[in-house]
């Protein structure tokens, strides 16, 4: 039972997510970051005067829509959608665009630091040579995929199950 291969794939994903791991989960663990440095800066500078409800509020309506879109572009990508990156690199540009003009109320230099830093990381990540590649890999594979149904439902094989 060790090596069988699941009758379910015509290629393995797996062997290709375990090869591309800190391509994906880079990009993930850099926008933690992101959003925690810049949401804490942003309290700290922004939402200063405001009262705890509306900054607790703003952080976590603010943080469940970047990560959801986030998490829905990752999914994309990883199904061969390669275009659906420009949303992920979308998501790290807000978050420096918004980290940056803090530096006027003179905040904390390491947690300013941080918080501008960790969405370049992120870009990093999702320009690095190996998320290309694995890109690339995944939209050959729904090619793949997308010709193997062509052809089974012009055979009348193809059943949705």
């Amino acid at each position: 039972m060790k090596n069988r291969r699941s009758p379910s794939f015509f290629v393995d994903p797996r062997s290709i997510w375990a090869r591309h791991r800190l391509a994906l989960f880079g990009g993930i663990l850099a926008l933690c970051f992101s959003v925690g440095t810049a949401s804490t800066l942003m309290n700290l500078t922004y939402f200063a005067d405001s009262s705890d409800e509306f900054a607790t509020g703003a952080f976590f309506i603010g943080s469940a829509t970047t990560c959801a879109l986030f998490g829905i572009a990752q999914s994309a990508v990883l199904h061969g959608y390669p275009q659906w990156v420009w949303l992920q690199a979308g998501v790290f540009m807000l978050y420096f665009l918004a980290a940056l003009p803090t530096a006027i109320y003179s905040p904390d230099r390491i947690l300013f630091t941080l918080a501008v830093l960790s969405p370049l990381v992120g870009l990093l990540f999702i320009n690095s040579k190996r998320q290309r590649e694995m890109r690339g890999t995944m939209l050959e594979l729904r090619h793949k995929r997308e010709h193997i149904i062509a052809t089974l439902k012009k055979q009348g094989k193809w059943k949705w199950w």
